[in-house]
């Protein structure tokens, strides 16, 4: 995986709502600056393992998480961290060469009831869309053109990729906004949220922002 170029500090709302609430070991791989990983443990006592490239991202993350692994992902060996109740996947996936290898080398820390929550961004959202209509393919330091991008995913293939590696779709949250200016959304307050979620479930493949999935290993 490339040199980092952005920090990554915000909380995913989407994989939180998808972590079980009996998770008592979590492993948080791509864990950031660990503020997903930080907000965990202040629910309740865990034990939250974070990895991340970044060497910054590792030294902001120390003090919030349990233990902060420095690793390069596309070879790492999770087998000696042991078993895990949860691993989080937080738009990680498509920072890596093989994205599938990865989730087929995880299966060695998950017993018979834990369980993947995994996020990856919708390169057919709606914005992106008329980006490519208009020719233009521009990658950025953030977002779903991030210039660390190695895989980009739809609907069909983000599925497809954990179930092609083994694993049982249990739940799936399609998350993203509508094109509504800031006036208009604060006019409408909660609505405009509504709006949201019920346009991301009848077109997830134009509206969602990032598909969140929360799998296990197929029995």
């Amino acid at each position: 995986m490339g040199k980092a170029l952005t920090v990554y500090d915000g909380i995913n709302e989407g994989i939180l709502s998808l972590v079980p609430t009996t998770a008592d070991r979590i492993l948080d791989v791509g864990c950031g600056t660990g503020t997903t990983g930080e907000f965990l443990c202040q629910q309740r006592e865990r034990c939250v393992v974070g990895i991340t490239y970044s060497t910054q991202e590792a030294e902001m993350a120390s003090p919030r998480l349990s233990q902060v692994i420095r690793a390069e992902l596309n070879n790492f060996d999770f087998c000696p961290l042991g078993r895990f109740d949860c691993v989080i996947l937080s738009h990680i996936l498509e920072h890596l060469y093989s994205p599938s290898d990865l989730l087929a080398r995880l299966k060695c820390v998950l017993g018979p009831d834990s369980v993947i929550v995994v996020a990856l961004p919708n390169v057919l959202w709606w914005k992106q869309r008329l980006e490519f209509l208009l020719g233009r393919w521009r990658y950025q330091d953030s977002g779903i053109l991030d210039r660390t991008h190695f895989r980009f995913f739809d609907l069909q293939s983000s599925k497809e990729l954990l179930e092609q590696a083994g694993y049982e779709i249990l739940a799936t949250k399609r998350e993203g906004p509508l094109p509504f200016i800031r006036p208009v959304r604060k006019v409408m307050g909660p609505f405009a949220a509504r709006i949201d979620r019920l346009m991301c479930r009848l077109l997830p493949g134009l509206f969602a922002f990032q598909f969140v999935y929360l799998a296990r290993v197929r029995r």
